[in-house]
């Protein structure tokens, strides 16, 4: 069975600043401003249109030196930034086989 593979992408037109802990983020469309920790922060900035949830975890694992990819919190973050507007899910047929 194949399946559907889900990226992210970064939605445009947002104004990022890095600050000391972190990112804000202002949303000119919705007028609104995120502030996004840095683990948030290494999340939104790994979401270039190609990277998926799997991918996000294990680059993480490998910047933070973690024993194991951080699926499970890369999932939560990555629904949180969807819900905020931060980032959208792009869905790509499944490759043939």
């Amino acid at each position: 069975m194949n399946t559907a593979v889900t990226t992210y992408r970064r939605t445009a037109d947002m104004a990022c600043n890095e600050v000391p802990d972190g990112y804000v983020v202002y949303d000119p469309r919705r007028e609104e401003v995120h502030y996004l920790n840095l683990t948030a922060a290494a999340v939104f900035e790994l979401c270039d249109g190609e990277a998926t949830s799997a991918s996000i975890a294990q680059s993480l694992q490998l910047v933070f030196g973690l024993e194991h990819a951080p699926g499970d919190d890369v999932d939560g973050c990555l629904q949180a930034l969807v819900a905020q507007g931060l980032i959208t899910p792009v869905e790509h047929p499944a490759p043939a086989t």
